[in-house]
């Protein structure tokens, strides 16, 4: 009866594993059950740590350690199902001198080694159909871990194309105000066409490499300047601000701010899934101080047209505080002041 039971266990081990691994992988959007609880868990933990420690450097290693233990359930869960199935029969593993049939721990050795390559040959499949099934697992095994390992290598090129687009957006300005301020040139807003232009197309990838590579929402920057979060959550109430506030002809053409700012809209909509509701958090203040301040000409916005955007908002303000971020940070400076001139902003 235990050995029914341990091949029914070791088939849905296994099955499970394959599934969370080739979805994962492949699928075009999300990961699987055991990645996405997998990398919950750990990013909660390190949320924990830099709460408890009051500094948000200790997210930094977040998202390495995700992968590297992403990779780990996949291998264990099929170490774990094929030792359960080699458990299954008290013939499937024998020494290969003494024929003597194997014990749990040198199943569990076998078993790792034939996942990886056909053994070193001190034990083996104790009759001619476990000896065809070892091999089958070993190159089977072989071929889902190398799958595992080539699904890391992209997230990490994905990670730097994140990063260079950050940057482009933090090169407006330091928050929502001044993007707008640096480009007032007294009549309008027209400049901000040049600063908008070809930003729909990276900002749009960037929402489809985190549909496809749900793991790359984990590699946390603490500088604010590379961190694309805050500086797209920055870029959107800019835009909102020239929607609401900013009479239209006045505003950047609208070839150039819809494409953006459905560009952001796919984005938000990739990470909906790992973020918390948006009625969990309130909505974040709308502030023109500085713009009005600088005596530039604003409209009063309609009250249906800020309802409509009160969803939007929270979300963003979901997805800051979900990855460590306060809502009044993204005014802050972006650049480090020591390696320049002060005044600029």
């Amino acid at each position: 009866m235990d050995e029914v039971l341990f091949f029914i266990l070791g088939v849905l081990i296994i099955c499970l594993g394959v599934y969370d691994l080739l979805y994962t992988t492949f699928a075009p959007r999300g990961a699987g059950l055991m990645s996405g609880l997998t990398s919950t868990l750990i990013w909660r933990f390190f949320l924990g740590l830099s709460m408890l420690f009051k500094t948000r450097r200790a997210l930094a290693g977040a998202g390495i350690t995700i992968i590297m233990a992403t990779i780990l359930s996949w291998v264990l869960m099929l170490w774990a199902g094929q030792t359960l199935i080699y458990l299954s029969d008290v013939d499937a593993v024998v020494n290969s001198t003494t024929e003597v049939p194997a014990n749990l721990y040198d199943r569990i050795y076998f078993t790792g080694y034939t996942l990886s390559s056909l053994g070193n040959g001190d034990f083996k499949g104790g009759t001619n159909a476990w000896r065809v099934y070892s091999a089958f697992i070993s190159f089977s095994g072989l071929i889902f871990i190398t799958i595992a390992i080539s699904y890391m290598v992209p997230i990490l090129s994905a990670v730097t194309e994140r990063r260079s687009l950050s940057i482009r957006i933090a090169a407006i300005g330091d928050s929502p105000e001044l993007m707008l301020l640096n480009s007032w040139d007294g009549k309008d807003f027209k400049s901000l066409d040049k600063h908008f232009s070809g930003l729909a197309q990276p900002i749009a990838k960037q929402g489809q490499l985190h549909l496809a590579y749900p793991l790359l929402h984990y590699f946390y920057h603490s500088e604010k300047a590379v961190a694309l979060l805050p500086n797209l959550a920055a870029l959107d109430e800019a835009l909102t601000m020239l929607l609401l506030y900013v009479p239209e002809d006045k505003r950047p053409s609208n070839q150039t701010m819809v494409p953006i700012r459905r560009a952001i809209t796919t984005f938000m909509e990739s990470l909906t899934a790992i973020t918390p509701a948006p009625k969990s958090l309130e909505e974040p203040y709308l502030g023109i101080k500085q713009l009005e301040e600088a005596n530039i000409p604003l409209q009063l916005p309609e009250a249906e047209r800020l309802d409509q955007l009160r969803k939007r908002r929270k979300l963003l303000n979901a997805m800051l505080s979900y990855v460590g971020w306060e809502w009044e940070e993204i005014a802050n400076p972006k650049f480090n002041t020591d390696l320049d001139l002060r005044d600029i902003r």
